[in-house]
């Protein structure tokens, strides 16, 4: 069953309601402590019984859905229209997840053969070694525009240099506060990344730097509520983000039971976000599981975006 919004379309139904607030990740910087968020998540496990408890660890969590999205950018070159950008998020690679799925995902990613591909943080879940074994998944996704990535507040956890490394050990480029241009004779595409916005320094100034007034621009950002501090007159034509595992256990008429700080007010899909609501946003899903490996009605997202020219 297909549901389509504007230059949307998802397979299987999905609810983009805004959702409930709440922390995931244990620290002084949240609201919420790791116990409060085992206590609410184990109580609503418990209602569903040992089948459906079951379904929560070891079938929705390997369900990848795959959403593929149509969107016209204004300033996208010519040469480059109907490039498809695949955007994958949170695998977090130690809990849930191992190198294995990384490996069963570049399957499916390259399948798609996308033309550009995009990771928006949280490789790992605390420890970067989980990272190590899967440096040869990530060296098989290739794209003929690049692959690009930027840190999430996991990967800070323990070892964020380590993680940028196997990053780029395997072919990806890491953008922290910088940006990447693609030139055309017709124009210019630039993906510009920010640093994570709990635990690093992200300034999207500097990210924005040297980048010319014609271009097409795409920013990558960990944490989806950064958006609205994006200045309008930078003239970012789309955000990508991740981070809140779109809630990681929803429950119906209800929405996400927690989520992180840093997307409290954009849980998942497409959002017109920014100071002045002038800044597309779209937020991923994510693979992996934070806290507990469990998902509930919140699939592991892979998102296909097709990138069109808008013409006035």
């Amino acid at each position: 069953m297909e549901k389509e919004g504007p230059s949307l379309k998802y397979h299987n139904k999905i609810d983009i309601a805004h959702s409930r607030g709440g922390s995931l990740i244990p620290s002084h910087l949240y609201s919420m402590t790791r116990r409060q968020f085992l206590k609410g998540s184990a109580a609503a496990l418990a209602a569903l019984g040992a089948g459906g408890t079951g379904y929560t660890w070891l079938g929705e969590p390997n369900w990848l859905e795959k959403v593929y999205i149509q969107m016209e950018l204004p300033q996208l070159p010519a040469s480059l229209n109907g490039m498809k950008l695949i955007q994958f998020s949170d695998m977090h690679l130690g809990l849930g997840k191992n190198e294995k799925d990384l490996e069963q995902l570049a399957d499916v990613i390259m399948a798609e053969q996308p033309d550009m591909i995009c990771f928006t943080g949280d490789m790992v879940d605390d420890d970067a070694a989980a990272l190590s074994p899967g440096v040869g998944a990530l060296r098989r996704m290739k794209a003929p525009l690049g692959q690009y990535a930027v840190l999430g507040n996991h990967d800070y956890l323990q070892d964020a240099l380590a993680v940028s490394r196997m990053m780029e050990e395997g072919g990806f480029r890491m953008l922290m506060n910088d940006n990447h241009q693609i030139r055309r004779e017709d124009g210019v595409l630039a993906i510009a990344g920010l640093d994570d916005q709990l635990l690093g320094n992200p300034d999207i100034h500097k990210g924005a730097a040297g980048i010319p007034a014609e271009a097409c621009r795409i920013l990558l950002m960990h944490e989806p509520d950064y958006a609205d501090r994006i200045p309008a007159d930078l003239n970012f034509h789309l955000q990508l983000s991740g981070h809140s595992h779109g809630g990681q256990i929803r429950l119906p008429m209800f929405g996400a039971v927690i989520t992180p700080r840093g997307s409290r007010k954009y849980i998942m899909g497409w959002y017109q976000a920014g100071p002045t609501g002038q800044l597309p946003l779209y937020v991923n899903r994510g693979i992996g599981m934070s806290q507990i490996p469990v998902r509930l009605m919140c699939r592991p997202e892979l998102t296909i975006f097709t990138l069109k020219r808008k013409t006035v």
